[in-house]
């Protein structure tokens, strides 16, 4: 199944606020809205509260970063017990 995206921006992929130490959200959903589309995003420790913001914002370098796939945040808390 292809991954939802909305040109350079997919469902799944991970941003950073444009500051050195800002909390990395993940794109949940791309909603098709007019005049611009949206994508509902949450922080990737916090997934209680979505938000829904501009797809054209996150496409913005001075307010969000991609974060690289070797960068990526990986929730360990998915029920698997490690040692």
């Amino acid at each position: 199944m292809p991954r939802q995206s909305h040109g350079q921006v997919a469902v799944g992929d991970q941003f950073k606020l444009a500051t050195p130490n800002g909390p990395i959200f993940e794109v949940l959903k791309i909603r098709e809205m007019l005049p611009v589309d949206h994508a509902l995003i949450t922080k990737v420790r916090d997934r209680k509260s979505p938000t829904l913001i501009s797809v054209l914002t996150l496409l913005d370098p001075n307010f969000y970063r991609p974060v690289p796939a070797d960068q990526k945040y990986v929730d360990l808390n998915d029920g698997i017990i490690r040692s």
